[in-house]
């Protein structure tokens, strides 16, 4: 009993998500082409147009790819006449038809069918629909857990920034882009370069032990660059176009393309508020940054707890 409950569900799912894979897949495909086709004109332009064009494109592009809306449904006639059945009379061995035999025949036939409804295995689209929806679950929950993890380790190890250097420095850059409203600063142990963190309550980690020169000082000017673009937001809708076209391999990449037209769109922006002496620095310290984050992968620092 059980297995034909089972199987009539799975029949039932497979005939609802049998447009929805439908178009997920047609989205895709074409979602993967308006990609490539950036990344192509990204490279051929070079300079000539700014990374916050492309991001934007990006956050046009994973606003659509976000809603697979199912195929509009086929049109069907409104009147549908059944054609006429003509029943010939019996005939009998003599060659006359007998019209007796011939009334018993247009009788319909009311032996019940046996119905093996209940055991049909489902089509190829629900299976589809069902591996589709538990790797999509699969990638957004690595993505909650993480995010989860992140708020734990500050919770525990994290501190708020007492140090009057650190904190005239982060307002000062924080002066230089107009900023009235910051994120919370916290030294967080650990951790190899600055970031933002947080989607609704922004919190910017720098590590316990950077020192206070140039490289703190742009590094709080890239991050709060990061905050006033609202790039966290941008991330976010990388996750889910990812968590739903986790299927398509370009995705990943494009996701990939996507973080780093993001983070040169910031260091554009950085590059217009800082003056021309500085630019070289402000690079030094970028590549620096970069080094420290490739040699901190696959590392996991736990700091001790002090006494």
């Amino acid at each position: 009993m059980w297995r034909s409950c089972v199987l009539c569900w799975m029949s039932w799912v497979g005939g609802i998500m049998d447009d929805v894979v439908l178009s997920l897949v047609t989205l895709s495909l074409g979602g993967s082409a308006v990609g490539l086709l950036l990344m192509g004109l990204a490279r051929l332009t070079r300079s000539r147009y700014a990374a916050r064009w492309r991001c934007m494109v990006w956050a046009l592009l994973c606003l659509r790819m976000m809603l697979p809306t199912p195929l509009p449904p086929v049109a069907v006639a409104p009147i549908q006449i059944p054609a006429p059945v003509v029943e010939s009379p019996v005939v009998t061995a003599q060659g006359d038809a007998n019209p007796w035999e011939a009334e018993v025949s247009r009788e319909p036939n009311l032996e019940p069918e046996v119905s093996n409804a209940s055991w049909k295995i489902p089509d190829v689209s629900g299976w589809a629909a069902m591996v589709w929806a538990l790797g999509a679950a699969v990638v957004f929950a690595w993505s909650v857990v993480a995010h989860l993890r992140l708020r734990r380790y500050l919770h525990r190890w994290g501190t708020e920034v007492d140090h009057k250097i650190v904190i005239d420095c982060y307002l000062a850059q924080a002066d230089r882009l107009g900023l009235r409203h910051v994120p919370k600063l916290l030294w967080c142990p650990g951790l190899a370069v600055p970031m933002l963190a947080g989607v609704w309550a922004p919190v910017l980690l720098i590590p316990a032990d950077m020192e206070e020169d140039e490289m703190l000082e742009y590094a709080l000017l890239h991050e709060l660059i990061h905050h006033r673009r609202r790039d966290i937001w941008l991330k976010v809708c990388m996750v889910l176009t990812l968590s739903i076209h986790w299927f398509n391999p370009l995705m990943w990449w494009m996701v990939h393309q996507m973080e780093r037209d993001v983070e040169l769109a910031c260091d554009e922006t950085a590059l217009k508020v800082l003056p021309q002496k500085q630019h070289r620095a402000y690079g030094e310290t970028i590549l620096r940054a970069a080094q420290r984050s490739s040699m901190s992968i696959g590392k996991e620092v736990v700091p001790k707890r002090s006494e």
